[in-house]
């Protein structure tokens, strides 16, 4: 994937795509990453009578370009929770949690995943027909950062160190290095000024979480999601959890599984764009339940979700790095 800011007024941004077949986009959009206008090349204009890899060819270019319009102008064309720089702050937050903070703000799922093979009592009661087969657990995050903070929080992401430290961790390994004394280094490296850091307490670092949501498709291949407690927040989340039911050994175990992945998310947006994730995040797990399915539908797509599987990094259909 490829692309370059073509124009911009005071409403619009116009941008040129070339995508995994070398196809090009014309495409403009709003500062929100609504898209007013999308030409292509390379397939059909009639979505019914493309393939099913021409289609998401064309929603790869479009995932794209609002991610490129947000990376190169800092617009806010990307949904937070689509967004793989705020999936990666959340990572980040959550990795420094102190255990009993990520009881008090994950302990319903915590339990929630766990009671399909335990005798513990169940947070949330399962709507008729979902079982351990179909359903998939969700719970929205909400940073408590203000609009400058977040912005360091992405800046510092780039930062190769704490991409390392998140690495690690998702791995299963073992890093005792202080994320604040981290974040504080990587303040340093990257040349920042002053003190934008987040307050020294990281159990504060998150604002609200909501209630446990449970989502599950039914016999006919519909899907569901039936919504518990939502914050009242006036803003999309930052990032939402999403897990299948398994049996963590306890909640330190929970919580690494919890940032990885989050970290599997981070991949799903790359991959969603036609793009090869980053070193860091090359692995494989349960991420987006909403990705998971068009691994299993599109054959442009591997297994990623499936930690078993053999997967190809260098695959053509996702050539261009992010």
């Amino acid at each position: 994937m490829d692309g370059i800011i073509t124009g911009e007024n005071d409403e619009r941004v116009g941008l040129s795509v070339i995508d995994n077949n070398d196809a090009e986009h014309v495409i403009e959009m709003e500062f929100d990453g609504k898209i007013n206008y999308h030409e292509q090349d390379g397939y059909p204009d009639d979505p019914a009578e493309r393939t099913n890899a021409e289609n998401e060819h064309v929603n790869q270019a479009r995932r794209y370009a609002k991610y490129y319009v947000y990376r190169e102008k800092g617009y806010e064309t990307l949904d937070p929770h689509r967004n793989p720089d705020r999936i990666l702050g959340v990572a980040l937050v959550a990795a420094g949690l102190s255990t009993d903070s990520v009881e008090s703000y994950f302990g319903d799922l915590y339990r929630q995943v766990r009671s399909h093979s335990t005798d513990s009592p169940r947070p949330v009661t399962l709507p008729d027909g979902v079982s351990q087969a179909n359903v998939t657990y969700q719970q929205d995050v909400y940073l408590g950062l203000d609009d400058r903070q977040v912005e360091m929080l992405e800046e510092l992401l780039d930062v190769a160190e704490v991409r390392e430290y998140l690495g690690d961790l998702a791995r299963g390994g073992v890093n005792d290095r202080s994320l604040l004394g981290l974040l504080a280094d990587a303040h340093d490296i990257a040349g920042k000024s002053g003190s934008d850091l987040p307050a020294t307490a990281e159990d504060f670092w998150i604002e609200a979480v909501s209630g446990v949501h449970v989502h599950w498709d039914d016999a006919a291949g519909q899907y569901h999601t039936a919504w518990t407690d939502r914050p009242g927040i006036d803003r999309e989340p930052d990032a939402r959890i999403e897990m299948l039911p398994f049996e963590p050994e306890n909640i330190d175990a929970f919580q690494q599984s919890l940032v990885r992945g989050l970290f599997c998310q981070v991949r799903d947006c790359y991959l969603g764009m036609g793009v090869t994730p980053p070193s860091e995040f090359r692995i494989q797990g349960m991420g987006s339940y909403d990705h998971a399915t068009w691994y299993d539908y599109y054959d442009l797509y591997q297994p990623y979700h499936d930690p078993d599987a053999d997967i190809d990094w260098d695959r053509d259909t996702v050539r261009a790095e992010a």
